[in-house]
């Protein structure tokens, strides 16, 4: 649904009596351009504590990932394997974490969200218990496997819990603020583990997301109304499944934007697994050196989310999107040239890829909004199928650009021309459709 729709079709939104009159008439002209708005208000929970629960339950991938890659070198070292090897800490993970997406968002459409995203936190729980006590490499790998799929349910349901309450631009604005704390969390992650790791051991880095999982728990516990607008009696049995997957994969512009979104989020995958050895090996900087360096890149997701806040009272998400694409495909043209004429020193290499976390920032965000924005009615299996969608092709395609990591970083940089030139003309066709 669109914002012309919404004014058109949806009563009015009431809004509580602000502290000043000024404010108020901003809020009762928000409520009538946006009947979603306010509803966050009538859930019992006010925006901005919304906004710390759901931003934390985005952070619990980012978290589990980032937060290990300082200890990249000790871990193979510990159980005497490769680099290379000990890259499938991140991987088995991240296919734990793409496969539920299958499944959660209808489970949240029958029963809610709040009981989903306790049973996923639950299950992030165990598995960070068995890779703590882990023995060998195997039970390390499954207890990864196990916490990834429970760590899928926070960023599922949290952009599942905006769409109950927001839409159009208002939705972008509240994806974006959250987001905020999904770009906190590469920024500070690698600082944790480098600091655990010099504290103590490896296995510190799991006990610290062990903590993690009881906090947030107790977050959605205490705090997080359910927000689901209906429960879906019929959304797991096959007919409903198969409608409201219909629903959703027939809608071009949602099925073209996710294939945007895995392309760059491909991006940010091959990113992620090479860096360790590219900063490290390739570079020659120590763990601390390398956390800072990662924390410099990640610092841009920080800070694009409320610029973009701002554009979106300016513009449309496809708007920005017509601009945060394109900025993708010339971010790594220049990378490439850079590497290829030998030119690429680590300060420009830093840049450029703080150039690209500007553009993967601007794209998550309202790629996301386009992407969700016309199924409220079921926005859990919505959301997450457009997760699965970006995981699975995203983490392989950046498992594959990764996998030439130890080359140095000229197949890094073609990786992510590669990508950046089959994301382009994804987004024209979805917009192209729009417009038919």
């Amino acid at each position: 649904m669109n914002d012309t729709a919404a004014r058109s079709t949806a009563p009015t939104a009431s809004r509580p009596e602000p502290a000043s009159a000024r404010a108020a008439v901003r809020g009762s002209k928000r409520a009538a351009a946006d009947p979603d708005a306010s509803r966050s208000g009538r859930k019992g929970i006010a925006p901005l504590t919304l906004l710390v629960v759901v931003g934390a339950l985005m952070t619990v991938s980012a978290l589990a990932t980032d937060a290990m890659l300082p200890a990249f070198p000790a871990m193979a070292a510990h159980f005497g394997v490769s680099d290379a090897a000990i890259q499938s800490v991140v991987s088995v993970f991240m296919l734990g974490y793409a496969l539920p997406h299958l499944i959660v968002g209808s489970f949240a459409d029958r029963f809610g969200r709040r009981p989903v995203l306790l049973i996923g936190l639950g299950v992030y729980l165990l598995g960070g218990l068995i890779a703590w006590v882990a023995p060998s490499l195997t039970a390390l790998l499954l207890g990864r496997f196990v916490q990834g799929l429970g760590a899928s349910a926070g960023p599922i349901l949290s952009r599942a819990v905006l769409r109950d309450l927001y839409q159009g631009r208002e939705l972008g604005r509240m994806l974006s603020f959250a987001m905020i704390f999904f770009g906190a969390a590469p920024l500070l992650a690698p600082a944790v583990g480098a600091m655990l790791l010099r504290l103590g051991h490896w296995q510190a880095i799991f006990a610290f997301l062990v903590l993690v999982a009881v906090v947030l728990a107790l977050l959605v516990w205490l705090v997080l109304p359910e927000t689901a607008p209906r429960k879906d009696a019929g959304a797991l049995s096959l007919p409903g499944i198969w409608r409201n997957a219909k629903s959703i994969f027939t809608d071009p512009v949602s099925a073209w934007t996710v294939v945007v979104l895995a392309l760059v989020y491909g991006g940010l995958m091959a990113y992620l697994l090479s860096a360790p050895t590219l900063f490290i090996n390739h570079f020659g900087l120590d763990e601390g050196g390398f956390a800072l360096v990662f924390a410099v890149i990640a610092s841009m997701t920080f800070l694009v989310q409320p610029l973009n806040v701002r554009l979106l009272r300016m513009a449309s998400p496809e708007r920005i999107l017509r601009f945060s694409v394109p900025l993708f495909v010339v971010v790594s043209a220049v990378l490439v040239a850079q590497v290829g004429l030998g030119v690429a020193t680590l300060p420009l290499f830093t840049l450029n890829l703080m150039a690209f976390f500007m553009s993967f920032s601007l794209t998550l965000a309202n790629g996301t909004t386009v992407a969700l924005d016309p199924h409220r009615e079921r926005a859990g299996m919505a959301s997450g199928l457009m997760g699965f969608a970006q995981l699975s092709l995203g983490t392989a395609l950046g498992s594959l650009i990764a996998a030439f990591a130890d080359r140095g970083p000229l197949p890094f940089a073609l990786g992510l021309l590669v990508l950046s030139l089959l994301s382009y003309p994804a987004l024209r066709l979805a917009f192209r459709l729009r417009a038919a």
